[in-house]
């Protein structure tokens, strides 16, 4: 017996470290699915964008990495922040049932203090580590995201529009971070993102229109019977994109590089959003190929702006 018992006790002893290890790894992927990391990703590369175009290459690096700790740890605070309010009508709509609050995973006051604990970090790190006026953008996507965008889907079709400001201010913050809050390609970026995000969302809007209706959102493709007039505004805001995107290049404040692959993605953005509208009767397809287009879109265009700035 002592001898089987010896045996047993190191066998327990890595099952149980085993265990920890698997318990530490789901609540570590627990917090990051709070984030919503793809979208955070999407924030914290058109901020590093604005950050890019604003300072020549070969800068200051310790003021680089803070730009893009801060930007991701504020994103990260913004978006759990979301979750957080939004934890019982995400338990009503398939897409967003499986989230770590409506199944348990975490409490409520738990996503909140890790909401505002990134918040505060993302906040302090900028005005510490870059400029105030960094910290102060942060803040404000921060406010406008998380405290007046997600409220107001329960109460208006106008929403997006206003939350769109949120998601057009990282390349802001990013040049303001480099300590070049003027930067003109920084603002062109923004301008891009403001107009692209229209489409973006209504063609999500409407692949997902009856989770929004299930969970009492009065958003555009939930109160829209047929879609045209989601469709309608899609094709509205991605004419707006090619002006924003290509009177820059036309006035002569950004390089030819920018203009070519701006005006590519503008023409298809504009023929996929003309086909969501003219054909009703292939509309929900049509809705997932803009969806898959604007996805295509902002990439290359952040990237080649960068490129050409450089």
């Amino acid at each position: 017996m002592p001898d089987s018992a010896a045996a047993a006790s190191p066998v327990s002893a890595v099952l149980s470290v085993n265990e920890s290890r698997a318990s530490l790894r789901g609540r570590a992927k627990t917090l990051l699915a709070l984030t919503k990391p793809r979208l955070a990703t999407f924030s914290i590369l058109s901020g590093l964008a604005g950050y890019a175009v604003a300072r020549a290459p070969g800068g200051d690096w310790m003021r680089l990495g803070a730009a893009f700790a801060g930007i991701a740890l504020a994103a990260g605070g913004a978006l759990s922040l979301n979750q957080w309010w939004e934890r019982k009508t995400d338990a009503l709509m398939r897409r967003t049932a499986g989230r770590p609050l409506p199944r348990g995973e975490i409490g409520a006051s738990g996503a909140l203090v890790l909401s505002l604990a990134l918040s505060l970090g993302g906040v302090g790190l900028l005005a510490a580590l870059t400029t105030p006026l960094a910290a102060l953008i942060a803040a404000t996507i921060i406010v406008l995201y998380g405290l007046v965008y997600t409220p107001l889907k329960r109460r208006t079709r106008w929403a997006t529009e206003i939350g769109s400001l949120s998601g057009a201010l990282p390349p802001v913050l990013g040049a303001a971070a480099a300590g070049d809050a003027g930067s003109t390609a920084a603002w062109v970026l923004a301008g891009v993102i403001l107009f692209w995000q229209m489409p973006h969302f209504f063609a999500v809007g409407w692949m997902y229109r009856e989770d929004y209706r299930a969970a009492g959102f009065p958003l555009l493709p939930a109160i829209d019977a047929d879609g045209a007039r989601t469709a309608a505004w899609s094709l509205a805001h991605s004419l707006l994109l090619a002006v924003a995107s290509l009177a820059p290049w036309a006035l002569g404040w950004v390089g030819p590089i920018y203009g070519v692959v701006a005006a590519l993605g503008a023409a298809a953005m504009v023929r996929a959003s003309w086909r969501f509208l003219v054909r009703a009767d292939e509309r929900d397809a049509n809705g997932r190929r803009l969806f898959f287009t604007t996805i295509l879109y902002l990439l290359p265009v952040m990237a080649a702006l960068v490129v050409d700035q450089w």
